[in-house]
Formats: structure tokens, C-alpha cells, sequence
């Protein structure tokens, strides 16, 4: 699919919310005062998923090694669901005209999509 797919902020928040753009990707599209509530989000969403990892299925015998810490193995598992989960809060923001970084539309352009 081509990238020109995404002419309007909505077809933009649909492949968010479905899980098909990247953190990256979508913070790229927030302007620089945006960039931070998203990335923060996202944290939160990534100790989630590392808790509840320690919690039930940790990757090493002894225990969760992330104490406190992100760990990415539970993000890979996690795959699509990690990434809708950072879609759902980026569309919070990118929904505001005024968190939307001026060149989101030329940004998106560069996107590869499958």
C-alpha cells in the first residue's frame, strides 16, 4: 500500500490505532512540545507490559533480570498490541491540529507501508 493512503489526519489515526505505524513513526508526526506526553505514555505502556511480564512469564528461569527497568522482550511479543496500545495515545494528541507537526503529510509520504 502505497504511503499516499494517508492524505487526512484520519486515514493517519486508523493505521495508528490498528498497530501498523511505529512509535517512531508516529512521533515523527507530533510537533517537538507533543513529542514528550506521547513518549511518556509509551514508557508507561512498556512498564506495563514489563511488570506483567515479571509477573507471568519471565524470559530467564531465575526471574525477571528489569527490575524496575523496560525490558523490549515483552514488546516483541507483544507485537501489534504493543504498538495499538502507543497508536491509541498518539491519537490523543495528533487528533489536536496544534500537536501536529507542520510536515506530518510529506513525513507520511516517506512511510513504507505493507
Amino acid at each position: 500500500m502505497s504511503a499516499s493512503a494517508l492524505d487526512t489526519p484520519e486515514d493517519v489515526i486508523r493505521f495508528a490505532l490498528g498497530g501498523r505505524l511505529s512509535k517512531h513513526a508516529l512521533a515523527s508526526l507530533l510537533t517537538a512540545a507533543a513529542k514528550k506526553p506521547f513518549s511518556e505514555a509509551c514508557a508507561r505502556i512498556e512498564l506495563n507490559y514489563t511488570k506483567d511480564c515479571a509477573l507471568n512469564d519471565t524470559c530467564l528461569e531465575a526471574g525477571c533480570s528489569a527490575d524496575g527497568e523496560r525490558c523490549l522482550q515483552p514488546l516483541l511479543r507483544a507485537g501489534t498490541d504493543y504498538e495499538k496500545a502507543c497508536g491509541t495515545e498518539w491519537a490523543k494528541l495528533f487528533a489536536d491540529d496544534a500537536n501536529r507537526d507542520r510536515a506530518w503529510r510529506v513525513t507520511t509520504a516517506s512511510f513504507e507501508l505493507d
